[in-house]
């Protein structure tokens, strides 16, 4: 009897072996990939699996217009980088000596698409210059080549491209309906659906009641034709392409997020393939064959389900969590939210997640296409709970507080933290922090200050 209950046991495991695990492996397998990667390998899948076809059904309304370009459209990068060409022009500008600096030190933050990257109160921090220096320099480095450089959001990108064409439609329709023209895109009947109802929205406007649906499509050929990625051509190598999986929206005061692309509603089992193999003879050869590729087919179905859930299981978790960072943008306000705590809270493994948020973005709607990865609110935990942002921001404060003529030394500065924070610190770790935010050492500090006389002591910094 006991033989018998062992043999069922083995039975009902390998059995359970044979259904799970496939799925387990595409879902691994998927787990890194971005949407759109994993909706080319379905596609590429139903090819060859008669079991899987592309919903007819669904419409894909979420078309980024920085995502849509010619499939020939990869130019070849320049052996001169961008910082040699933009130097190139910056040395030739009739500015002033202190503007040309602060042109230069801005060119930094440009990031490998060409746009300029945190605030000019991130740039500012242990620099000479303060935020409002280096963001008046903005439009010099905006007035370089290649056009759109050194902007913040595609859509100051494309206007950029387009300041010689004021009076156009494509001018109007990246400043007032850039999102609307996203969802105008393509041949299908929501597309076409959507590009009357901006036609109709335009006439509401007597000044463009001479426009049809042959110029709106006219003036968005235009717009693609632009360069939404500014430095693409320079570095080497073609500046990657972003394609966020999540996005959130603000409703009612907070943050909600969903997903950025259905992968899943674009894929179904072929109802007409599985009825026609059912009724099939049992005898024939290939029936065995067609039966593994439909248990395929249900294998990677599932696994792409599990991976749109977990996806958006973590991506609520840390949208919930950093609701105070979302609102304000601030750096300060991102709450400590290791991957381990995410992994616990979510009920997945450290593995998993680390998976996860590696390499994905958010789409923030309503913020002219603000991105933001989803790493960035995975915040470790510094000291006392408190994230490593903050302690830099306590320790600039407590040495803007210092006298210059005796400024606190590493060990009086982890009694500070104490005292003033309620923060238990070591003088190791005051030490790690204050490199990390380019400060001085107390020695060199009071000897700065004394050199200086009267100047500021934002050099110290």
């Amino acid at each position: 009897m006991n033989s018998l209950n062992s043999a069922s046991t083995l039975e009902t495991h390998l059995e359970t072996q044979t259904v799970i695990y496939p799925t387990l492996q595409y879902l691994v397998r998927f787990l890194p990939w971005d949407g759109k990667r994993v909706f080319d390998y379905l596609q590429e899948e139903s090819k060859h699996n008669p079991f899987i076809v592309e919903n007819s059904d669904f419409q894909n309304s979420e078309a980024l217009l920085d995502d849509i370009l010619p499939n020939w459209y990869s130019p070849i990068a320049q052996e001169l980088s961008l910082s040699e060409h933009l130097l190139g022009q910056i040395s030739a500008l009739s500015i002033p000596y202190k503007q040309r600096e602060a042109l230069t030190y801005l060119t930094q933050w440009l990031s490998n698409s060409g746009y300029l990257e945190e605030t000019p109160e991130v740039w500012a921090d242990g620099s000479i210059w303060s935020a409002k220096e280096l963001e008046a320099v903005i439009p010099l480095l905006q007035s370089l080549d290649p056009p759109g450089i050194g902007t913040r959001t595609l859509q100051e990108c494309l206007l950029i491209q387009l300041k010689n064409q004021p009076e156009s439609l494509a001018f109007l329709l990246v400043k007032n309906y850039l999102e609307d023209i996203a969802n105008c895109i393509g041949n299908s009947s929501e597309s076409k659906h959507n590009c009357q109802s901006l036609l109709q929205e335009l006439h509401q406007n007597h000044q463009y009641f001479n426009i049809n649906i042959e110029k709106i499509t006219d003036a968005i050929h235009k717009i693609q034709e632009l360069e939404p990625r500014p430095a693409r051509n320079f570095g080497g190598s073609d500046a990657p392409i972003v394609t966020p999986d999540l996005k959130i929206e603000l409703i009612a005061g907070s943050w909600q997020i969903s997903l950025a692309y259905e992968v899943k509603q674009r894929f179904c089992l072929n109802s007409e393939a599985i009825k026609l193999l059912q009724e099939s003879p049992k005898a024939r050869r290939d029936t065995q064959q067609l039966e593994a590729l439909l248990q395929k087919a249900r294998n990677l179905l599932t696994a792409l389900q599990q991976w749109q859930e977990n996806l958006l299981k973590v991506g609520k978790f840390l949208v919930e969590r950093q609701q105070a960072f979302l609102q304000s943008w601030d750096k300060l306000d991102l709450v400590s939210t290791p991957q381990q705590l995410v992994a616990q809270s979510v009920g997945l493994s450290n593995s998993t997640v680390s998976r996860i948020v590696r390499g994905r973005y958010i789409l923030v709607c309503n913020q002219n296409s603000r991105i933001i990865s989803l790493h960035s609110l995975c915040v470790p935990i510094g000291v006392g709970g408190r994230t490593p942002q903050q302690i830099q921001q306590m320790l600039i404060q407590l040495i803007a507080e210092e006298s210059p003529a005796n400024p606190y030394t590493d060990e009086q500065l982890a009694q500070l933290f104490k005292i003033r924070f309620c923060l238990p610190i070591t003088r190791r770790t005051v030490t790690k922090y204050r490199k990390i935010a380019g400060i001085k050492s107390s020695h060199q500090r009071k000897f700065t200050d004394k050199k200086m006389g009267s100047k500021s002591r934002k050099e110290v910094f």
